[in-house]
């Protein structure tokens, strides 16, 4: 039996930066970004039990941002399973996902908000919603 999952996160822990909760239908979370620097902001990652990839899921972006812009990156990420997690064994190397990257517009200092919404191949649906403070 082939298990999958969807990730959703703010941070990569092997970057030094806070590490982000896991889907479960919908989350949110803050970041702090500089004006006009870019930031990592989301990933999407969708593995087998084996750390293998189950299939690329669609992400979008469907609100926001007003004050800057942000991209979409299919790229080589480390995931963040909890250590109960079966898919835990895959945080120590990289896997194939979708990492999302905002930055503001130049001298904007502020609030900004993204929403993320994926869908699986399996039917599951997930949203996240990531509040930027910019300094």
């Amino acid at each position: 039996m082939v298990y999958r999952i969807a990730g959703f996160v703010a941070a990569l822990t092997a970057l030094g930066l806070a590490a982000w909760p896991a889907a479960a239908g919908s989350t949110s979370y803050r970041k702090t970004a500089l004006s006009g620097q870019e930031i990592y902001i989301f990933r999407d990652v969708s593995l087998n039990v084996d750390c293998s990839s189950a299939g690329a899921d669609d992400v979008r972006i469907i609100a926001g941002p007003s004050h800057g812009k942000v991209r979409l990156v299919h790229a080589k990420l480390y995931t963040g399973f909890a250590k109960a997690n079966e898919r835990s064994k895959c945080n120590t190397h990289k896997v194939d996902g979708i990492k999302g990257l905002y930055r503001s517009n130049p001298g904007f200092k502020g609030h900004d908000e993204v929403t993320f919404s994926t869908h699986t191949y399996t039917g599951n649906a997930y949203k996240a919603v990531v509040s930027i403070d910019v300094e």
